[in-house]
């Protein structure tokens, strides 16, 4: 019953995560779609973000009371996720038609004045400087703190190695009894450690890419705009730092319980820990973000700049699917995104590949690794 209700808060966090993603993302693009000041009040916009949240939490419920039966059966296990998963993207995919059907009908642009500049004065890095606005620095007091907790879990389960059994319990089912064994190994006992490392890994690269490169503005470009993306890059490198601390803690306390019989009994209480704070983690960052962008919003109101009654340009077509853009003759790297907060990549440019190779080289290796050394 425990590991129930743990899959249905899971996916009620997620529900309520996806239900949030507009909202962290630039005003000017309500699900991806670039509108106009003037019209970001029309009531095609303001409905499709309801119905967006109507129709995330319809199918996040359905999701839930789901996950309360499928924890028995392990063929329906991963439903309630894909459930979660399918039914933000169809909110997502029919309501922004929806604005984009309403723009083209009213010709939105039509009438309006656009501009694609916009002046700030820079530091050395070439991101804008506002006083009271924060840049993205690399979390690095977190990140070393994550890296130490999952060095310490290894290193004591390192020291009891001759009080490992062989087999090695390596799953356990819903009543947080183990009900599958491995022989003993480095692949099978610290397999959480080579995950909690790959996790480490990936999470310092986004981090280090936020807080070293410039990230343009390319969904609107005026002054506060780019001083409000920088800040919530600044905020997103900040939280996950925090989120993967509290990852990396809960991971190690699982490695520890996990093969080393005197601390198996509290295994059960290390999953359910990781469980908390991955879901805690996850919620506060967002909670974060969404603060600190209502305390920007109150910092910035009533200061205005040159550029603030221009609009950029209405370049949905660089954009597929509201998220992904495209553009070859764009040199821009790293743009920020539309449909949630962060960064996201010119997928036209080589960086963009040579990223996601690196991710896979991560992944794969995190897998490969243990195998290996087993």
């Amino acid at each position: 019953m425990i590991f129930a209700l743990l899959m249905a808060a899971t996916t009620l966090a997620i529900t309520w995560i996806m239900a949030q993603m507009p909202a962290l993302a630039s005003p000017s693009t309500p699900l991806g779609v670039r509108v106009p000041k003037a019209y970001l009040s029309d009531s095609a916009v303001t409905s499709a973000l309801a119905g967006y949240k109507v129709r995330t939490w319809g199918c996040g419920i359905a999701a839930t009371i789901l996950s309360l039966f499928a924890w028995k059966l392990p063929l329906l296990a991963a439903v309630p996720s894909l459930l979660v998963t399918l039914g933000g993207l169809w909110a997502y995919i029919s309501q922004r038609r929806r604005i984009i059907a309403a723009k083209k009908a009213g010709g939105w642009f039509d009438e309006v004045e656009t501009t694609i500049a916009a002046r700030v004065s820079t530091n050395a890095n070439g991101t804008p400087e506002f006083e009271g606005t924060p840049t993205p620095t690399f979390p690095w007091l977190t990140m070393l703190a994550s890296l130490l907790c999952i060095a310490a879990g290894a290193i004591i389960v390192a020291s009891h190695w001759s009080d490992i059994p062989d087999p090695v319990p390596v799953h356990w089912n819903g009543s947080m009894e183990a009900d599958n064994w491995s022989d003993k190994s480095i692949r099978s006992v610290f397999f959480s450690s080579f995950v909690a490392l790959a996790l480490l890994g990936l999470f310092a690269i986004i981090c280090s890419f936020i807080a070293h490169s410039e990230v343009s503005p390319r969904s609107e470009r005026n002054i506060k705009a780019r001083l409000r993306n920088e800040a919530n890059l600044a905020f997103t490198n900040t939280g996950m730092g925090v989120l993967t601390l509290l990852i990396s803690a809960g991971t190690a306390f699982m490695q520890v319980t996990s093969p080393i019989p005197h601390y198996q009994r509290f295994h059960s209480a290390a999953i359910i820990t990781m469980l908390i704070l991955a879901i805690g983690g996850s919620i506060g960052l967002v909670v974060f973000i969404l603060y600190k962008q209502s305390r920007l919003s109150e910092q910035l109101r009533g200061i205005h700049f040159a550029d603030e009654d221009k609009e950029s340009p209405d370049n949905d077509h660089l954009y597929k699917w509201g998220v992904m853009y495209y553009n070859p003759d764009d040199p821009a790297v790293l743009v920020d995104k539309r449909f949630g907060t962060g960064m996201s990549f010119n997928y036209a440019r080589w960086q963009a590949k040579v990223f996601f190779g690196l991710v896979i080289l991560i992944l794969v290796g995190s897998l490969a690794l243990p195998v290996i050394l087993g």
